[in-house]
């Protein structure tokens, strides 16, 4: 089943903010633009007059028009002698892979989910190093990200992929008529025999939505495979790939509860007023993990703009670059040194005393997709 791309985007609309209460701490705002004179590290000034001459850069990444403007016309703003020739799509990783097979290297940057980079990218030698290219103090400084560690995805060095977007991913919606809040403070509880036949799910064993709470539930030891086989093959789940019906059928009430669904069309309906709500991660004992939606980061080798490419890789990571992302996108940074007072901010992770947050895009989740699941789902084809 082939996912579709859905026209909905976020800035179509304003997000409910009553996720977002007592997140990140907020710190003042840094100026806009490039780098200050007093942060330029030695080689700044070499490395923006190299990519000036290079002129332009080729970034593929992540659908809505939101990201081109936080990716694109942002970083635009303030180099305007480079022009960024953006693709976007959810397959950009097979394209990638096909234009190199042709002998074409198209693509300098990558943003989107990590699972692409780690699976595909990385095991085919077609990424570089990443952390070769910051220059910018700020950006390595541990105690400007979440948890005080930047997050990198791959399980060790040299470092290939970043996530830069924090989101916390609820495994599941549900109707607000037909079922409560107080239903769910245990996965365990979605597998409730009264869901029986009430239940409806994208289908994770397709690279998509609900891969990160997906892979959070089959690496957490008091859920793992058995919560699966319970959900999935004693429960009568449906399966769907189209995250518009996903919605539409547990608005409409034809499901109690709609998992693994993407989490933007699910908030564009519940904005709409529509009768949803999400199993709140914050709610269920046994926590969740931090997924970098559409925000990871990596460079290809073989780049045709090199120094366009080291010098966008700092620009998205600093400051100012994280500032825009969160700006246009709605969607958190894992900066915490930057403002979080945003109107609409939403789904991000919430920093508690002695929680820690798993890495829901780090290398050992991203392999758990496809195969794994498809062993645990069994006969639904």
């Amino acid at each position: 089943m082939k996912q579709q791309t859905l026209p909905l985007t976020r800035s179509a609309f304003v997000r409910t903010s009553a996720t977002a209460a007592g997140a990140f701490a907020i710190c003042s705002r840094q100026p806009a633009g490039a780098a200050t004179a007093a942060a330029k590290p030695a080689g700044w000034d070499k490395l923006v007059a190299a990519a000036n001459a290079e002129g332009g850069l080729t970034i593929y990444g992540p659908p809505a028009s939101e990201n081109y403007t936080a990716l694109v016309t942002r970083f635009e703003r303030v180099y305007p002698g480079i022009k960024v020739a953006f693709t976007a799509g959810y397959n950009v990783t097979s394209r990638i892979m096909a234009e190199r097979a042709a002998g074409r290297y198209i693509p300098d940057v990558y943003v989107l989910g990590s699972s692409g980079p780690l699976r595909t990218l990385k095991p085919a030698g077609a990424l570089v190093p990443l952390e070769s290219l910051i220059v910018l103090p700020e950006i390595l400084d541990k105690s400007a990200w979440f948890q005080n560690e930047l997050w990198w995805t791959d399980a060790q060095k040299p470092y290939t992929n970043t996530a830069f977007c924090g989101v916390m991913i609820p495994p599941a919606y549900y109707n607000t008529n037909l079922a409560k809040a107080s239903d769910f403070r245990s996965y365990w509880d979605l597998t409730d025999e009264k869901w029986r036949g009430k239940i409806v799910s994208n289908d994770i064993r397709i690279i998509g939505p609900g891969g990160v709470p997906a892979r959070f539930i089959y690496k957490h030891p008091g859920l793992g495979p058995r919560w699966f086989y319970r959900f999935f093959n004693g429960l009568d789940v449906a399966l769907s790939t189209n995250q518009r019906q996903l919605v539409d059928w547990l608005a409409q009430g034809r499901y109690a509860i709609s998992a693994f669904i993407d989490e933007d069309v699910a908030q564009t309906a519940i904005v709409q007023g529509l009768p949803i709500a999400p199993v709140s991660i914050e709610h269920l004992k046994e926590g969740g993990a931090v997924a970098p939606g559409p925000g990871s980061l990596s460079v290809l080798n073989h780049a045709p703009h090199p120094n366009a490419a080291k010098l966008y890789v700092n620009w998205l990571l600093s400051r100012d670059g994280q500032i825009a992302w969160q700006e246009e996108t709605k969607t958190a940074s894992l900066r915490i040194d930057i403002p979080k007072n945003i109107p609409g901010l939403y789904l991000q992770p919430v920093a508690k005393k002695g929680v820690t947050y798993p890495n829901g895009g780090a290398e050992d989740y991203s392999v758990l997709t496809g195969t794994v699941f498809g062993q645990l789902i069994r006969g639904r084809d």
